[in-house]
């Protein structure tokens, strides 16, 4: 599946195509106005304010603190098993990532997306 072929951002160009390596959906970082969630109480506070948070539960932290989440919607197979129901995150993933890019992360090897620089 092509979701995005040759799409340009400013300064780079996203490339590539999805492998279906289930890798965006683990490992998954969330910013609150600009800042990594790194507090369990904040996770909570996000699920009640806005319910799209609730497909995701923590699996752990990174070594910088930052806590890291897994969409309850993987399955064993690395497919979504809620795929037309599922989160605004998963339904805007690869192009949710452009600021995470922008600041220097990069997609997963298994990841079939890649990013030219211009």
């Amino acid at each position: 599946m092509k979701i995005l072929k040759n799409t340009k951002f400013p300064g780079f160009k996203l490339k590539g195509h999805c492998k279906k390596c289930g890798k965006c959906c683990r490992n998954i970082t969330f910013m609150i106005e600009n800042k990594y969630v790194i507090e369990k109480e904040e996770f909570e506070r996000m699920k009640t304010f806005d319910p799209k948070y609730k497909h995701f539960f923590i699996s752990g932290k990174d070594e910088k603190g930052i806590l890291l989440f897994t969409c309850k919607s993987l399955g064993d197979d690395n497919l979504c098993g809620d795929y037309f129901f599922r989160s605004f995150y998963c339904r805007l993933y690869p192009r949710i990532m452009m600021k995470s890019i922008k600041a220097g992360a990069v997609f997963p090897e298994e990841c079939g997306y890649y990013v030219e620089i211009l």
